[in-house]
Formats: structure tokens, sequence, C-alpha cells
């Protein structure tokens, strides 16, 4: 099925191009991937989501599979990562029109710091790891999260023309869910290769432990190619 949804994607672009060609109104234009700015947006929804995804799987099948928590305390555990999340929105939307592309950054600091502080807990705390060594780096990097959220597809869509802003926004959204996916997949497998086997003993609760830490140093790499990729974006978010 990946191997088939290449030639059924080109097959798709063909199809758009041919319709616009023709004066009829396609359902992606397709033009505005030839924006820079966009496609570079494209990018950081990719980098972005699937770090969250990802990182949010690996997280919670730590505390669940490794440490042996209940969906419940697991959720009560990570429960910071909300509360962040909520605030770093608010702190978003009030200040993406004089930040711009800026807030981005300021969120993506934000989140590195957590998952620097996250990377401490889970090597420091070992087996021993409970929710209140969670509590300030996911609160941080849910803080971060949420600055990005709010402001970010206004900016992506900054330098797109007014007839092209329903494809432009359409195509984010689906690529949102593409990041989210690869993320799942490449972080998941990464953890899960890792841990090995569920199982019981503090041998097993360590391997969970060190699958969380190298899962966690990944995504703080790919926290680093966002913070670089947001360069290309437009410095301002769309007003209209």
């Amino acid at each position: 099925m990946l191997a088939g949804s290449l030639p059924v994607l080109a097959l798709f672009a063909a199809h758009q191009l041919r319709r616009a060609r023709a004066g009829r109104t396609p359902l992606v234009r397709l033009s505005v991937f030839a924006d820079r700015s966009y496609s570079s947006g494209v990018l950081f929804v990719v980098v972005f989501f699937g770090l969250i995804a990802g990182f949010s799987l690996a997280t919670g099948m730590l505390l669940q599979l490794g440490l042996g928590y209940t969906p419940l305390h697991a959720s009560l555990a990570m429960a910071s990562w909300a509360v962040g999340a909520f605030a770093g929105s608010a702190f978003g939307s009030m200040t993406m029109t004089s930040l711009g592309r800026r807030v981005l950054h300021i969120g993506l600091t934000l989140m590195a710091a957590g998952l620097a502080g996250l990377y401490w807990v889970f090597e420091t705390a070992g087996t021993g790891l409970g929710g209140g060594h969670l509590a300030a780096p996911l609160l941080l990097f849910g803080a971060g999260i949420g600055m990005i959220f709010v402001p970010l597809f206004d900016i992506i869509v900054a330098g797109i023309a007014d007839h092209e802003v329903g494809s432009a926004s359409a195509a984010l959204e689906s690529v949102q869910q593409l990041g989210a996916s690869l993320g799942i997949a490449v972080l998941g497998t990464v953890f899960f290769e890792v841990m090995g086997s569920p199982g019981a003993g503090a041998g097993h609760r360590q391997d969970a432990l060190d699958a969380a830490s190298l899962v966690a140093l990944l995504t703080l790499g790919l926290t680093a190619v966002a913070f670089l990729v947001a360069f290309l974006l437009p410095r301002r978010s769309r007003t209209t």
C-alpha cells in the first residue's frame, strides 16, 4: 500500500493540474507548493507534528507498558502537558500578530528545554520515575507546543494569494495527519525496538526507560530541525 500510494499521488496531482489548465476548480491548487515559504511550512508541519505524536506515544507506553501505570494514572502523570499547552495557546494567540514567526522559535526553545529536562529525569530517576518527576518538563514542553499551535498555519499561509488560501490550509491539515503518522511509525518503532517485548521486572523497566531516553534525544534533534526550518517561514502571520 505504501508503494502504491506514490503512483496514486502522482495521478491525483496530474488530474488536479489538468482541471486547473481547463479552467475548472481543482480540489487542491498545486501552485501553492511553488511558494518556498509554503513548502518550508509543509516540512515544518511534518517535523513538528511528527515529533509530538511520536514522543507522546513513547511516553505513554513507557508509563503503561514499562512502569506498569494504569491508563488513568499515566494520563494524570502527563496532565501538566495539557496545562502547559493551554497556557501556551493563550500566549500564542495574543502575541502572534506582534511577534510573527518569533513565537515559533520561542515555543520551540521551551519544547527543547522540556525535552532536555525529561531526558535528565529519565536518566536520574530511573525505575522510580513518578508523575512528580514529569510535571515541570512536560509543562514546559506543552507550553511550547501550545505557543506554536495557534499561529502556525496563519504564518505559513501569510504569503499565499487569497484565492489559494483554501487549498493551502486544507493541504496543511492533510500534511499534519501525515506528519503525525510518520512520527508514530518512526519514533514508535525506535521505542519498541529498544524496549523489546513487554515483560516484568527491573530489567524490563530499565529497557523501557532506555527506549524513552533515546526517543527524547531524537525528539530533541527533530525540534532543532524545526527551529532551523522556521527561519524559512514568513516573518508575519496572515492578517486577513
